[in-house]
């Protein structure tokens, strides 16, 4: 279990630490440089949230205030997953399909944590490796029944899919089934770049909500740690954050 996080000297810091102070900045909450450091600022930030959560207003998180904080969603999130209606199973579009089977398995984790070991890499034949292709080809192959790299050469391609963001964003390009950065459609796959280099993550688009900012289900991420956090999650992204999107054909 987490240690709590206090004001102390020398400060607290770390990676959960960083992840605080980024939820907390996402939910209105200012907690002063994301930094990675407890200082005054995010005890402050702390505080107020747990007033507004009727949590004793200590500026520590323990148990109780991270349990809530972890809960608590923004309130753009919030306001477009109340209008979210939920796919039909094999309804529509393969990619319809693959974003109905990609749902059921919200807040899936790895076991144990940090090992890279999950239902859908047994599936797949290559376990305790980085698993967001992996789940992308999961739910295109047993909901749609399509192959994520079928007919391409590229590093990662195997019989049920593909390990490799790169690889697949090249085989959607070279089967004509990428549409770029555009507004993006519900199934659509959401290739993601953060630094500028080769593309990092992967999920399949639930909603576009407007103003470049869509919803993605993805496999292993989190909150502080999109390309290797360890959950299926809805994420919160933006368009400008992507190389582009993939439209997976009937």
């Amino acid at each position: 279990m987490p240690a709590d996080l206090h004001l102390t000297s020398p400060l607290m810091r770390g990676d959960e630490v960083k992840q605080v102070q980024q939820k907390l900045k996402s939910l209105g909450y200012d907690p002063g440089p994301v930094d990675g450091q407890y200082g005054a600022a995010t005890a402050a930030a702390v505080r107020a949230f747990q007033k507004k959560n009727k949590l004793k207003a200590d500026g520590a998180v323990g148990v109780e205030t991270r349990k809530v904080l972890r809960a608590t969603k923004t309130a753009a999130v919030a306001r477009q997953l109340a209008q979210v209606k939920p796919q039909r199973a094999g309804a529509g579009s393969p990619g319809q399909k693959a974003l109905a089977e990609a749902i059921k398995y919200l807040g899936v984790t790895e076991r144990p944590m940090n090992s890279n070991k999950t239902q859908f890499g047994k599936w797949f034949g290559v376990d305790a490796v980085p698993w967001c292709n992996i789940f992308v080809s999961y739910c295109f192959k047993n909901a749609a029944n399509k192959v994520i790299g079928r007919g391409g050469k590229g590093a990662g391609i195997y019989a049920n899919g593909c390990t490799y963001v790169p690889t697949t964003e090249a085989w959607l390009r070279a089967t004509g089934q990428w549409v770029g950065r555009t507004t993006p459609q519900p199934g659509d796959i959401a290739i993601f770049n953060w630094d500028g280099g080769v593309p990092d993550h992967i999920g399949i688009v639930e909603k576009y909500v407007g103003d470049g900012v869509f919803l993605c289900i993805e496999g292993n991420t989190a909150v502080g740690n999109d390309s290797n956090g360890g959950q299926v999650m809805r994420r919160e992204r933006k368009v400008t954050q992507v190389d582009g999107f993939g439209r997976i054909g009937a």
